[in-house]
C-alpha cells in the first residue's frame, strides 16, 4: 500500500500508520450554498469494514487547518438507516466515477503505479455514503472558526464544481481528472446510488444546524 502524501504536522505523522488509505483530495459544498466550493484533505481510517472515520484539513501544508470530519458508510449500512437519518448523507457515485475525487500520492509516483494504488480504494468508495460537517468555514472566517457547523454535500454531475478550481487541482498535484475519468470507467461496475442520500437534489432546499436553549439536566 502507498504510503500518504507527506503532512508535517507532528502530532498527525504518528497517527500515519493508521490510516486505511492515503489521503485524498476533492471539494464539497456547503449544503445550503451551492456557490462555496472548499477544498478538502481526507485522512481516513477504518472502524470496521463497513464505517470508516475521516479528519479533514483544508491543505497539507504544515499549517493546514483542521477543518471538519466525514463519517463514510458502506451501502449495507446506509440502507438500514431511517430516512430522516439519510437526509444528512450524501453518495460518493458521482466524485469517483468522474475523477473529481483523487487520491494524493508522493508526486514521484509515475502516473500507471497511481492509477494501479488508486484502484483497490475507488472500487471501495464508489458505492460508499458520507456524512461530512464542517467546523471550520474558512471561506468565510479564515482567522478563526467562527458561528455555527456546517453540513456539507458532495457533488451528483457534471457542471457543478467551478471547472478552475479543478484545473488548479490538477496543475498543482500533477492530476489529470479527465483521463481518471476514462480510466475508471473500464474497471468501475455500473451503480446505481441508493434512494435517500443527496436529498438536496430531490427537494431543492438546504440543511442547516441551529442552535436552541434548553432546560440543563440535573
Amino acid at each position: 500500500m502507498p504510503s500518504i502524501s507527506t503532512f508535517a504536522l507532528s502530532m498527525y505523522m504518528r497517527a500515519h500508520a493508521l490510516l486505511s488509505f492515503p489521503s485524498s483530495l476533492s471539494w464539497c459544498f456547503d449544503r445550503q450554498d451551492r456557490t462555496r466550493h472548499v477544498e478538502a484533505h481526507h485522512y481516513c481510517t477504518h472502524l470496521s469494514e463497513d464505517l470508516h472515520q475521516c479528519v479533514i484539513y483544508d491543505s497539507d501544508e504544515p499549517n493546514a487547518r483542521l477543518i471538519g470530519i466525514e463519517y463514510i458508510l458502506t451501502e449495507k449500512i446506509f440502507k438500514t438507516l431511517p430516512d430522516d437519518e439519510k437526509k444528512y448523507w450524501h453518495s460518493h457515485k458521482f466524485e469517483v466515477e468522474s475523477g473529481v475525487l483523487q487520491l494524493q500520492l508522493k508526486a514521484a509516483v509515475p502516473g500507471f503505479a497511481s492509477d494501479a494504488a488508486e484502484q483497490p480504494a475507488m472500487l471501495e468508495l464508489q458505492q460508499t455514503y458520507g456524512k461530512t460537517i464542517h467546523t471550520w468555514a474558512i471561506d468565510v472566517t479564515p482567522d478563526l472558526p467562527l458561528g455555527p457547523p456546517n453540513l456539507m454535500m458532495a457533488y451528483t454531475g457534471d457542471g457543478q464544481i467551478d471547472q478552475q478550481l479543478l484545473r488548479k487541482r490538477d496543475e498543482t498535484w500533477g492530476m489529470d481528472t479527465e483521463s481518471k475519468r476514462k480510466l475508471r470507467a473500464g474497471y468501475l461496475p455500473h451503480y446505481e446510488r441508493v434512494s435517500g442520500a443527496d436529498m438536496w437534489e430531490e427537494t431543492g432546499k438546504g440543511l442547516v444546524f441551529e442552535v436552541a436553549e434548553c432546560g440543563l439536566g440535573q
